[in-house]
């Protein structure tokens, strides 16, 4: 059985090194004459033989080099990768991104993906908060007219409001009696939490309270608490164009399949959503590791970005396996990390 020695390691390290840089299958001569092995070509080559054999490796049809497989590269990323450190430019650039705030959470996804896509020359991928999940701040109740009221809940994320009716009866001193019962119950609580069971206790405590005060007269006012046309959590692009640079994909059908990835939204919920919400960790997928058939061709290099140390959102790098994992993968570690200070800060 073939052994994993240094050398071979120091081989395919080589490899997936002049892989990424030239998209060209890579040659014993090649290697023989740009790195110090201290051994001939022909050495290298059964070496290279040996790595083919035992999977990290493949032969593309009719080329006499090499390239790695997705079992190459995997060996790469957990064992040989040293993580490429940052210019200081590359930090700078980062961190002012985010010296001018942006007043809404989704702006600064819009120009977190952005930068993303531009820092690393491939597609970048967010996956912003999703309001349900989001902690409950406070609520304000707005008179329209004498049919309307404008429900607003401020969370720590975002702001939510409908326009929902006044319930019948209700003078202004009750409603903001209401409120500020309803904000003293549910602080702290994520909006998932407020479901029709807690409402219902807190209206029956509620008419208790108010001389004159009916059930049905909350039930519009609470149906827009549980339902409050929270949408799902949106995917921002940056950067689309450019996995379709990539050498990788000249050909068509692979061109066709990448677009309708990026097309469909929905399907980049799921392959965002159905990453693990490891916080210790930049998560690299590749290849064929991908749940999805769609991006098989394919790795994603994925991290979740956080507010008071609550997992709320995901950013990730979509390439091809050819991929500078070195690059990319401190690139998400940064921007994941100081995207979480930043908002950490600003909900202060």
């Amino acid at each position: 059985m073939l052994k994993m020695t240094e050398r071979k390691k120091k081989v395919l390290k080589a490899i997936i090194n002049e892989y990424v840089m030239t998209a060209d299958p890579i040659g014993s001569r090649t290697l023989a004459r740009r790195y110090e092995f201290g051994v001939g070509s022909a050495t290298i080559r059964n070496e290279m033989a040996d790595l083919e054999e035992m999977g990290y490796l493949e032969k593309p049809h009719k080329s006499a080099g090499r390239i790695p497989s997705d079992k190459g590269y995997r060996f790469y990323v957990d064992i040989l990768m040293e993580l490429q450190k940052l210019s200081k430019q590359e930090q700078k650039a980062i961190k002012e991104n985010y010296e001018s705030k942006a007043p809404e959470v989704h702006e600064i996804i819009e120009q977190t993906s952005d930068m993303l896509s531009e820092l690393t020359q491939y597609t970048s991928l967010i996956l912003s908060p999703h309001l349900k999940d989001s902690v409950f701040r406070s609520l304000k109740l707005v008179p329209i007219d004498t049919k309307h009221v404008l429900l607003i809940i401020i969370t720590d994320i975002g702001v939510q409001d409908r326009v929902v009716s006044m319930p019948e009866g209700l003078n202004h001193s009750e409603l903001q009696q209401i409120t500020r019962y309803l904000n003293e119950r549910l602080q702290g609580l994520t909006l998932s939490q407020i479901n029709e069971e807690l409402l219902n206790e807190l209206e029956s405590t509620l008419v208790n309270r108010l001389d004159g005060l009916e059930n049905r007269q909350l039930d519009v006012l609470y149906q827009g608490l549980i339902n409050p046309g929270i949408s799902k959590a949106k995917v921002y692009l940056g950067g689309t164009t450019n996995i379709l640079e990539q050498p990788e994909f000249n050909d068509i059908h692979k061109v066709k399949t990448v677009l309708q990835v990026l097309e469909r939204e929905e399907l980049l919920y799921n392959i965002l959503g159905n990453i693990s919400d490891d916080t210790s960790n930049v998560k690299v997928t590749i290849g064929q590791e991908n749940d999805f058939d769609e991006i098989k061709n394919c790795s994603m290099v994925t991290a979740t970005y956080q507010l008071n140390n609550r997992s709320i959102g995901k950013i990730g790098i979509l390439g091809p396996t050819r991929m500078d994992y070195s690059n990319v993968v401190s690139v998400v570690q940064l921007v994941a990390q100081v995207l979480s200070n930043m908002l950490t800060e600003q909900n202060k």
